[in-house]
């Protein structure tokens, strides 16, 4: 896919809608700083999916939006429509027919945003799928800002693994494998969830065949309780039956007592009614006291409640009768200001006839559109902008005309001009002709030696070329060289910033020796510190290029060793490594260090000593000295023997190579 044309309307400095075209080539956008080149750039990066709005250079992603400026209001939207060529297959499956394809984006002031692919509604993902695997896109390094150069060169393996996948077109299919694996763990995950249900299914049908056996058990319970309990009725009926007979008997004699004690009701009965009635009068004389008071009460809160709202209503008359005072005001200002303004318009519509009558001679063509204009510009005022619109379409069409006429009259005289001189030519070329026929023998005898020319240069042409192709593959191997040392080159960069920052992590070191270094990772080392951590053992020493080997081999891990001031620093440190579990280390207190004494036969050879071929750093003397000043150094296994030996002291013998042969006395072999 390749970019054809970017429409931009409403997106930052871009009022008016602009179209930026692309032809086939290399196209650059040149301008003055502040002209608007990076909005374009903006532009492209945010109608291909961006969402960053710091990638926008902006702070919200209103800003995107056109804010106006002195002579233009702010715009409600920002919309960029992006055009692509699709001639090398390289588009989503869905848009491979499409010859172009159209991205839009539009984002409104009041937040809302919308994605389209040739004029139709998508998502945002569909915009990515477009880009994906064509090298383009909002997070691609197709589009290189200033600055970021440096960090393309310095990226990490996994950032540079990224920008190749993207190159080689395969972010596409890596980012529908990856969905496709997260819809197989999502159904997988189903499928777990089916094959739980299933087993809680299955164990809930086990308790639900007992329950099932129980409710059959229960049934048939239910079924003897049901006919037993029809035996017990009946029994429990013929019981009753004797005892209601008896009831009634007793029933009789009691309703012989009630009615003797009813009559002596009914009397009191009577008494308490009269009572009652008499308390029911006193009680009804009480409530019409009691609404009586209420009412008299609720007329007085009613008539406060009305007396204070015709208050409130005389002070909002009174507001309201000076502001209709000030309107009153304010409204004759504007009649008189209206009135004005008509009569302008009156003396406008008087000056605008006579010019339109002046007009309508010269156009008789369009008399009757005039005519019309004019009976609707004395109707409606209204129209006054439409007829001076029309009338000055008329006046461009005169001069229109005029041109075209004055062009026409040029032409002619230019063509009467043209004739006159073709006659004249004609007669120079008989002229001529005549003295061709002439020269036609001479330059006949001129083309056989200019024949005669052209094959020698022939010669030396296809001399030069071969020479030139020459120049050229060397010139092309030149190149080729250029590159690979350029690419050494950035490899050897990367890896020296990788190493860098692993040095600076102290990477190569355990984890205690880590941890105590980060901790006073802010000191120098050069100087007494406020935790006393000088340095490292590896960085006092310096070994010469052929005996590193050798030095690793007597020191061992006493290389990372810290370096602390005195005994108390150390038991700091290990009490620090001990309460944060941070691992083990060891320290060599610069104070406590002192200069080994051997005796007279245990001095090695000053020649052949360890030292000679080691750089210490200034200050540190004392603890090379007592850590390497008993070591001597050997060529060769051989050598080294011939030196224990003959001396037999309690010096270390190591070899270049790393042997050591003897330690405080103890011939050891050949063993590292």
């Amino acid at each position: 896919m390749k970019l054809k044309k970017l429409e931009i309307s409403g997106f930052k400095s871009f009022f008016d809608k602009s179209t930026i075209s692309f032809p086939p080539g290399v196209s650059a956008v040149v301008g003055p700083n502040g002209c608007g080149k990076s909005n374009i750039i903006d532009a492209l990066k945010w109608v291909m999916g961006e969402q960053s709005i710091k990638q926008l250079r902006g702070k919200t992603m209103e800003d995107v939006i056109f804010s106006g400026t002195n002579g233009k209001m702010p715009l409600n939207m920002a919309e960029v429509s992006l055009t692509l060529k699709n001639d090398n297959g390289s588009a989503p499956e869905e848009l491979k027919d499409f010859t172009e394809i159209n991205l839009t984006r539009r984002l409104y002031r009041s937040g809302e945003s919308s994605y389209y692919i040739n004029k139709q509604p998508c998502r945002l993902k569909d915009i990515h799928n477009v880009f994906m695997g064509s090298g383009l896109g909002s997070k691609s390094y197709a589009v290189i800002k200033q600055g970021n150069i440096g960090a393309i060169t310095d990226a990490s393996p996994e950032e540079r693994r990224f920008i190749i996948e993207e190159a080689a077109g395969v972010t596409r299919f890596k980012s529908r494998k990856n969905e496709a694996i997260g819809k197989i763990e999502s159904t997988k995950q189903n499928l777990l969830r089916v094959e739980d249900i299933l087993t809680e299914i299955k164990r809930q049908m086990a308790g639900l065949k007992r329950q099932a056996r129980k409710a059959e058990l229960y049934k048939n319970h239910q079924k003897r309780i049901k006919t037993l309990d029809v035996r017990l009725a009946l029994n429990y009926f013929d019981d009753y039956t004797r005892q209601i007979e008896e009831a009634d008997d007793l029933l009789r004699e009691l309703k012989d007592a009630d009615i003797s004690h009813t009559s002596t009701l009914n009397k009191l009965d009577a008494a308490v009614e009269e009572i009652k009635l008499n308390l029911e009068q006193k009680n009804q004389e009480i409530s019409e006291q009691k609404n009586r008071n209420f009412e008299i009460q609720r007329s007085i809160d009613k008539m406060e409640n009305e007396l204070d709202h015709l208050r409130k209503e005389v002070q909002r008359l009174a507001l309201e009768i000076k502001e209709l005072q000030k309107t009153q005001e304010d409204l004759e200002t504007k009649n008189k200001n209206i009135l004005s303004e008509v009569t302008q318009g009156e003396t406008q519509n008087t000056a605008l006839n006579e010019e339109m009558q002046n007009v309508q001679a010269g156009l008789d063509k369009e008399k009757s559109i005039l005519q019309q204009i004019k009976d609707q510009f004395a109707d409606l005022n209204r129209e006054l902008d439409t007829c001076k619109t029309n009338l000055m379409d008329h006046i461009a069409q005169e001069a229109r005309f005029k041109n075209i006429y004055q062009n026409t009259a040029s032409n002619k005289e230019n063509l009467k001009k043209r004739l006159k001189r073709i006659n004249e030519e004609e007669k120079t070329a008989e002229t001529n002709a005549s003295e061709l026929l002439n020269n036609e023998t001479l330059s006949a005898k001129q083309f056989e030696s200019s024949k005669k020319e052209v094959a020698d240069l022939k010669t030396s042409i296809d001399a030069i070329q071969q020479e030139l192709s020459g120049k050229n593959k060397s010139l092309s191997e030149q190149v080729k060289i250029v590159q690979t040392l350029d690419l050494d080159r950035n490899k050897a960069r990367s890896k020296f910033i990788t190493l860098k920052k692993m040095e600076d992590n102290f990477e190569w070191y355990k984890d205690g020796v880590k941890a105590i270094m980060k901790r006073g990772s802010d000191s120098n080392p050069d100087t007494d510190t406020g935790n006393g951590v000088l340095g490292l053992m590896a960085d006092i020493i310096e070994p010469k290029s052929s005996y590193e080997t050798a030095v690793e081999a007597v020191l061992g891990e006493t290389l990372q060793y810290i370096i602390v001031k005195d005994q108390q620093v150390s038991v700091d440190s290990i009490g620090y490594l001990q309460a944060n579990n941070a691992g083990r280390s060891g320290f060599i207190p610069i104070a406590s260090v002192k200069h080994i004494e051997n005796g007279v036969s245990a001095q090695p050879d000053p020649s052949k000593k360890l030292l000679n071929n080691i750089t210490i750093k200034p200050g540190f003397e004392k603890i090379a000295d007592a850590l390497l000043g008993h070591v001597t150094v050997a060529s060769d296994i051989e050598e080294a023997r011939t030196i224990f030996n003959r001396n037999g002291t309690l010096q270390t013998i190591v070899t270049k190579d790393g042997d050591i042969i003897s330690h405080q006395g103890i011939m050891i072999g050949g063993s590292k």
